[in-house]
């Protein structure tokens, strides 16, 4: 009878691929728990920067306007009125326009708003101004409103 006996002076690992091609397992940490760290550090800087510019974005210049109205007085007058949300120390320009049927230009003009001195006793809602503007056209036109405000100092 042929005895064997297996005498190893290093102790067997435990993990199958180390039995089997003879590595030591490795005792520190694993590659992608190294990337995985370093992927929620870019998260947290990125959540940073993101909450940073929400921050500056809502303390920034706000301008806003809608078209409420026009009136198409005769071939060579017309009238559009539209509200404008402003910061009453801000000055604004806006450009008014009519359209012929045809889209047109046939009536444009450039307004300059502001600055106001604002009241004392000034609410948010009291950035939001009214505002009747007369126009001289062409030729008859059939729409009228704003084409774009800008800040005065912007352009």
């Amino acid at each position: 009878m042929i005895s064997t006996s297996q005498t190893s002076a290093a102790p067997v690992p435990s993990d199958s691929l180390a039995n089997r091609y003879g590595r030591p397992q490795s005792t520190g940490p694993s590659f992608l728990r190294r990337r995985g760290k370093w992927i929620a550090g870019i998260a947290l800087v990125l959540a940073i920067l993101t909450t940073g510019w929400f921050a500056a974005s809502a303390h920034s210049r706000a301008l806003d306007w809608k078209d409420v109205g026009f009136t198409i007085d005769s071939p060579t007058e017309a009238s559009v009125t539209f509200q404008l949300t402003k910061d009453p120390e801000d000055t604004v320009q806006c450009a008014i326009q009519v359209l012929s049927p045809e889209f047109a230009v046939v009536g444009w003009r450039t307004v300059t708003i502001g600055p106001e001195t604002p009241a004392a006793d000034a609410t948010p809602s009291d950035r939001t101004v009214m505002y009747d503007i007369d126009l001289r056209t062409d030729a008859l036109g059939t729409n009228g409103g704003v084409n774009d405000c800008w800040f005065a100092e912007d352009r």
